[in-house]
């Protein structure tokens, strides 16, 4: 009995272990009305990552996955683009609430998204690699140029049976599309 006890707690350890690590921090404006939001623009994200091109894959993966859900009308990134080339935007991460504001006016938009990609990388797991990401996301909403929503999330591409049987993995891009889509549905749920 004693034996089987200690099997079962190994059992999960085992499976508690073995759980792809993501961990999201989230915040809500607890005043602020999101039926007020229908159409966004995507800021191309950020890249703090040594991944050269993470940035804009990310960004691409997240308009994409805005679209799909359907929840806001999306602005087309070349329409962004233009708008932040006539306001001469170099850094996104540095834009102030001013230029928020002047940027929705120039889309006609409601609200901003603005993400940077923190970590995309293989790091050594056991026997093998695992990809693992981290992204930042933040919606702001254009009338005052405050944030109302953001997110912190990581995820990596180990998982119960790949650790468990040593099978394969999921590529740096589809663990940053769960990422992103994890990220998404904090906001839309």
């Amino acid at each position: 009995m004693k034996l089987l006890r200690l099997g079962l707690a190994a059992l999960v350890v085992l499976i508690c272990g073995g759980c792809a690590g993501s961990g999201a921090e989230k915040f809500v404006h607890p005043d602020f009305d999101f039926s007020f939001i229908e159409k966004v623009a995507v800021i191309p994200f950020e890249n703090l990552s040594g991944d050269q091109g993470a940035g804009a894959r990310a960004t691409r993966y997240f308009v994409n996955s805005l679209l799909a859900s359907e929840a806001f009308e999306v602005v087309e990134p070349g329409e962004v683009a233009k708008a932040l080339e006539k306001m001469s935007v170099v850094r996104t991460a540095e834009l102030t609430r001013d230029q928020y504001v002047q940027l929705g006016r120039q889309l006609d938009v409601q609200g901003l998204f603005l993400g940077s990609l923190s970590e995309s990388t293989s790091v050594r797991s056991g026997s093998g690699d695992a990809n693992v990401v981290t992204v930042v996301l933040r919606l702001v909403e254009t009338e005052t140029g405050q944030t109302v929503w953001s997110v912190t999330r990581s995820e990596d591409s180990r998982g119960f049976w790949s650790n468990l049987l040593g099978t394969a993995q999921d590529s740096r891009g589809e663990v940053t599309r769960k990422c992103l889509d994890k990220c998404l549905d904090s906001l839309l749920d």
